[in-house]
C-alpha cells in the first residue's frame, strides 16, 4: 500500500535520502501510524529494491526463539536442532530487515544485533565461527526508546547507531487535517464509487482514532461491505462507533474545538465543490457571504 497523503509526504520525501544509504533507519510512532509502510517505502527507493524485504515483529515471537530465529543454528546445538538452519538475517542477504517494536528485543538479543549491523556479520546458534552478511537495518518501535535506555531495559550504543535517520510518524488525531484524504484514498482502494455522508465525516473529524489509520482503513472496508455499495451512512459504521456519535460529550474530548474546525473547512470545501459559486453556496451552508469569505480566509491552510 503506497500510502503518501497529507502531512507524511514531508516524511516520505526525507526518507528519500535515507534510501540513498545503507544506514540503519529508526522509525517512531504508535500502532497504526504506517510504520512498516515507510519502512518498505525505504527499501523501493534503495539500491536494495530487487532483494528480499522481511519484516520481523520483535514481540511476537517468544524470546527463547528469538536468535534462533534471526540468527540460524548448527545442528546438534539445543534439542530438536537436527539440521543446520539459516536465521533470517542471512536469507535476507542483500536485502533490508525490518525489526518492528525493536523495543522489545531482549538485551542479550540487542548484542548480537549491535554486532551484525556494526560487523556485519552473525554467529548462529552452535557455531564458533562468524558468518559475513550484507543486510539493511530498518527498526521501528512505540515505545519511549530513550526511556528504556535510561532504565537500563535498552542498550544505548544500540540505541545510538539505530538512529543515523530517525523519522517520527505523527497519530492520526494529530493530522486529522488529512482524514478526507485517507478516506477517499481507502473508497479509492475499494474499486467503489461510494460517498460518505457529512454525519460520518463530523464523526470522523472528531473521534480520537486510537488504531491510527489502520483503524480507519477498517472502518472504512467494513462500512462498504454493509452499506452495499451506497453511500456511507452512520448505521453503516461498526457499532462502537455509533455509540459515540450518540454520546459526544465522550466522542469529541480532546483538541475539539480544532477537530470541529477542520470539519468544518472540509464542509466548506465540499459544498463549493458541487456549488462553484459562493452566493449558492453560503445559501446552502446557513451563512452570510460575508461570513464564507472570513471562514475561506481562516481555513485557506487546511
Amino acid at each position: 500500500m503506497n500510502l503518501v497523503i497529507g502531512s507524511l509526504k514531508n516524511i516520505f520525501e526525507d526518507a528519500l535520502i535515507a534510501a540513498s544509504t545503507d544506514e540503519p533507519v529508526l522509525i517512531l510512532g504508535e500502532t497504526g501510524t504506517g510504520k512498516e509502510v515507510l519502512a518498505r517505502f525505504i527499501h523501493q527507493n534503495s539500491n536494495r529494491k530487487d532483494k528480499i524485504f522481511i519484516p520481523i515483529n520483535c514481540s511476537a515471537i517468544p524470546p527463547n526463539l528469538l536468535e534462533s530465529e534471526l540468527f540460524g543454528y548448527k545442528k546438534g546445538s539445543f534439542t530438536g536442532a537436527e539440521k543446520d538452519k539459516k536465521g533470517i538475517l542471512e536469507e535476507a542477504d542483500g536485502g533490508t530487515v525490518f525489526l518492528d517494536e525493536i523495543g522489545e528485543l531482549p538485551l542479550e538479543s540487542q548484542v548480537k544485533i549491535l554486532r551484525a549491523i556494526e560487523e556485519r556479520e552473525i554467529i548462529p546458534i552452535g557455531d564458533t565461527k562468524p558468518k559475513k552478511i550484507d543486510v539493511r537495518f530498518i527498526a521501528s518501535t512505540n515505545v519511549d526508546l530513550k526511556a528504556k535506555v535510561e532504565r537500563g531495559e535498552f542498550r544505548k550504543d544500540l540505541y545510538y547507531r539505530l538512529s543515523v535517520f530517525v523519522y517520527k510518524l505523527p497519530p492520526l488525531r494529530d493530522r486529522i487535517f488529512d482524514l478526507p484524504e485517507f478516506v477517499n484514498y481507502f473508497i479509492k482502494l475499494s474499486g467503489k464509487n461510494s460517498k460518505i455522508e457529512m454525519p460520518v465525516m463530523e464523526l470522523f473529524f472528531c473521534y480520537p482514532w486510537p488504531g491510527n489509520i489502520r483503524e480507519l482503513r477498517s472502518v472504512i472496508i467494513y462500512a462498504l461491505a454493509k452499506s452495499n455499495g451506497s453511500d456511507i451512512k452512520i448505521e453503516h459504521l461498526p457499532d462502537y462507533l455509533v455509540h459515540f456519535c450518540k454520546h459526544p460529550e465522550i466522542l469529541r474530548g480532546n483538541n475539539a474545538k480544532e477537530k470541529l474546525e477542520c470539519f468544518e473547512a472540509y464542509l466548506i470545501s465540499e459544498t463549493l465543490k458541487e456549488n462553484p459559486d459562493p452566493k449558492e453556496a453560503a445559501k446552502l451552508l446557513g451563512i452570510s457571504l460575508r461570513t464564507l469569505y472570513r471562514k475561506l480566509s481562516k481555513y485557506k491552510n487546511f
